[in-house]
């Protein structure tokens, strides 16, 4: 029987991870708080967190998650969001 991994552990991993470590779009989906299916939209468009293909499959690397998620700055409200090109 497979065991579901709970979006707090898998946080809680990322968090004790080294900055070269490889994390799967389910990770990132737990960090971003998002859908898996917006994880490989902005995949496909070139718009998410840079990833690795290793054969078939899509790594992302934490030191790339955490410059993706420093590059994208806080707002309060959406008239602040699009003054800032969207939350960008």
């Amino acid at each position: 029987m497979k065991t579901e991994i709970t979006r707090l552990s898998r946080i809680t991993e990322y968090e004790q991870s080294p900055d070269t470590a490889l994390f799967t779009k389910d990770t990132v989906a737990a960090i971003r708080n998002c859908s898996l299916s917006t994880i490989e939209r902005d995949r496909w468009a070139g718009t998410g967190i840079p990833f690795l293909k290793i054969g078939r499959l899509v790594r992302y690397r934490k030191s790339d998650i955490r410059f993706w998620l420093d590059s994208h700055h806080s707002v309060q409200s959406t008239t602040q969001a699009q003054h800032c090109g969207g939350g960008k």
